[in-house]
């Protein structure tokens, strides 16, 4: 029960990073390229993170 609140926790999380490095990412897209990129690649690799937590989470 305790690894099932670390993992809801880790989910909410990774959903708030998100936001939040989408919303840098964006302010980016037209100014700077390289900071745009590297957010994009940040928010992708938060995703990925994310998805697997929630597939784990419904097996």
């Amino acid at each position: 029960m305790e690894s099932e609140k670390i993992k809801r926790d880790r989910v909410n999380e990774l959903k708030n990073k998100i936001y939040y490095a989408e919303t840098a990412r964006d302010m980016y897209k037209g100014t700077h390229i390289i900071l745009y990129e590297t957010n994009s690649m940040y928010v992708d690799a938060l995703k990925q993170e994310l998805s697997g937590l929630e597939y784990s989470e419904g097996a």
